[in-house]
C-alpha cells in the first residue's frame, strides 16, 4: 500500500532524518506589521528580526486553496494519507484540515494535542510504525505521545503577554514578570503550567527532576533507549540539555523553532522533549 504523511510547517523535520514514507509539508502562515509570508519563505530570519523591532507578529492558517490542491493530488497518488495536525485547542488548523479531508475516504486527519518538537517525535514513530506495515489510528498517536514528555522554559514573559495565545499562563502567573514558568502541553492539548521558578539555577533542578520522574514511570513499561530533542532561542540555553542529555549519556537532536512558537513566546526560552523508542 502506497503511503503518504502530511504535516503543517510547524512540525520541524529533524537534521538527517530519513523516511520510506513520503511527507509533504502545509505551510503556516505569518504576518510581520500586516504583511503575508509563507514559512518557506526562510520565516525564522524574518520574525527574528520583527521581534528585535518590536513589529506586530501574527500567525494564521495555511491557505484553503493551497490545503485544498494538495490534497486532491494526493489522493490520486496514494492509497492512505494520514495527516498530522498541531493541538486544535492551539490552532484552527486542525478544523480546517478536517472539513476539507472529509470529502476523500483515504486522508486521516489526527490532532495530535500538542506542538513543535512533540510532533516531530510523533512523526517519526509513525514513519517508523507505517514502514512496518501498521495502519495508524488515533489510538497511535496517543500512545506515541504518551512515551514523551515535552517542557519548554520561558525566561522572559515580555512576549507571552503581548501573544495573547496563552491567557491562562498567564493569569496563572499575574504580573510577576520576574518570574520565569516552566510550561507544557497538557494531554487535552492545551498549554499547561508546570512550575515557576525565580533562577536559572530553579529551572535546571525542575528540568532534571521532571524528566527523572517521566523517565522512572515510563521505563518499567518501555525498557528501550530514549531520544531528546530540543529547540532553543538563544545558543546559551543549549547549556540546559546538555546537563539532562549527559545525565542519560544520549546526543540530544536540536531543532528549529517553528513560526507558531517563535511568534508567540520569542527567543527567551527553549523546549526540550524526552522520548522514548519502541
Amino acid at each position: 500500500m502506497k503511503v503518504a504523511i502530511v504535516i503543517d510547517s510547524t512540525t520541524k523535520l529533524r537534521e538527517g532524518f530519513s523516511s520510506r514514507i513520503d511527507i509533504y509539508t502545509i505551510p503556516v502562515r505569518v504576518f510581520i506589521d500586516d504583511e503575508e509570508f509563507q514559512d518557506s519563505d526562510e520565516i525564522t530570519d524574518k520574525i527574528l528580526s520583527a521581534l528585535d523591532e518590536g513589529k506586530k507578529l501574527e500567525t494564521s492558517l495555511p491557505k484553503v486553496d493551497y490545503v485544498e490542491d494538495l490534497f486532491e493530488r494526493l489522493h490520486k497518488q496514494y492509497d492512505m494519507i494520514y495527516v498530522l495536525s498541531v493541538s486544535s485547542l492551539l490552532s484552527g488548523t486542525y478544523s480546517l484540515l478536517s472539513t476539507i479531508a472529509n470529502k476523500y475516504e483515504n486522508i486521516v486527519v489526527f490532532d495530535s494535542k500538542t506542538v513543535s518538537i512533540q510532533n516531530t517525535y510523533i512523526l517519526e514513530r509513525m514513519v517508523n510504525d507505517i514502514s512496518n506495515g501498521k495502519n495508524i489510528d488515533e489510538d497511535d498517536i496517543i500512545s506515541y505521545r504518551d512515551d514523551s514528555l515535552f517542557l519548554i522554559s520561558v525566561f522572559d514573559i515580555t512576549r507571552l503577554h503581548k501573544s495573547g495565545r496563552v491567557g491562562k499562563i498567564i493569569s496563572l502567573i499575574g504580573k510577576m514578570i520576574h518570574v520565569k514558568p516552566i510550561i507544557t502541553i497538557a494531554r487535552s492539548g492545551e498549554v499547561q503550567l508546570v512550575q515557576k521558578a525565580i533562577s536559572a539555577k530553579k529551572i535546571a533542578e525542575i528540568l532534571e527532576e521532571k524528566v527523572d520522574n517521566f523517565i522512572e514511570k515510563v521505563k518499567t513499561k518501555n525498557p528501550g533507549p530514549i531520544r531528546i530533542y530540543a529547540a532553543v532561542g538563544r545558543e546559551e540555553y543549549k547549556e540546559y540539555v546538555y546537563r539532562i542529555s549527559k545525565k542519560y549519556d544520549v546526543k540530544p537532536y536540536f531543532l528549529e523553532i517553528g513560526p507558531g512558537v517563535l511568534t508567540h513566546v520569542g527567543t527567551e526560552g527553549f523546549g526540550i522533549l524526552i522520548g522514548f523508542e519502541r
